[in-house]
């Protein structure tokens, strides 16, 4: 196990023991607003390819990135265009924050997240066949700053498998138009998301995936 994997898991076993929950700091041992904060505006939560939510982007660019479960939550306490308050951990290289707790303002006292997200999630393909195109935002990161998609106006997002982002290099910048067809979820008023099957530069322009970077040994 390298440094980064054993500070992770220590991390993981620190945070998710049975005697913390999600929503409840009373039986925490240390203050969870001892780390770093974040504040920003919500401007929309992303959806995942099951529909489901795993983050949200703050109008100044961030993305926090939470599990699942807390999804409900944390979007029913703070609607887009609310600003919320969030204590976690910043990726070296990107503007991604793993949140350990969050608060919606400075006078309501923080709620503590139990299993928080750390690794890349599983690429599995949902039911509903989506083709999306337009022009990125912005790219989708890992905890760990590593790119695994993008993301487009609307709420629309593009997800790739791990490694495949790393070879698109600058074809997933900022500004950039891209297309993609793939297996993915769409909720009204929320936006679309995919994981991706072919890309281009457009819808009349669709390639297969290239085959993922193979990781350093």
């Amino acid at each position: 196990m390298n440094r980064r994997s054993a500070l992770l898991a220590g991390l993981a076993t620190i945070v998710a023991g049975p005697a913390f929950s999600q929503g409840s700091t009373g039986r925490l041992w240390f203050d969870p607003t001892q780390l770093p904060s974040f504040s920003g505006v919500v401007d929309r939560y992303l959806l995942t390819p099951e529909g489901k939510t795993d983050r949200l982007i703050f109008r100044e660019g961030p993305q926090v990135i939470f599990p699942e479960h807390v999804a409900g939550d944390i979007m029913a306490a703070v609607p887009p265009g609310r600003s919320i308050i969030v204590y976690g951990i910043r990726a070296r290289r990107a503007p991604a924050i793993t949140l350990l707790a969050w608060a919606k303002d400075g006078d309501t006292q923080p709620r503590f997240v139990d299993r928080p997200s750390w690794t890349f999630p599983e690429y599995r393909a949902a039911d509903e066949r989506l083709e999306v195109s337009g022009t990125i935002r912005a790219p989708l990161y890992t905890p760990q700053g590593d790119v695994i998609g993008v993301l487009l106006d609307e709420g629309v997002v593009i997800r790739l498998p791990a490694g495949v982002a790393q070879v698109l290099g600058d074809r997933l910048s900022a500004g950039r138009s891209i297309a993609a067809v793939g297996h993915g979820a769409s909720v009204a008023e929320r936006g679309k998301a995919l994981d991706a099957e072919r890309i281009g530069e457009s819808p009349d322009r669709l390639e297969p995936l290239p085959a993922p970077a193979e990781r350093p040994q």
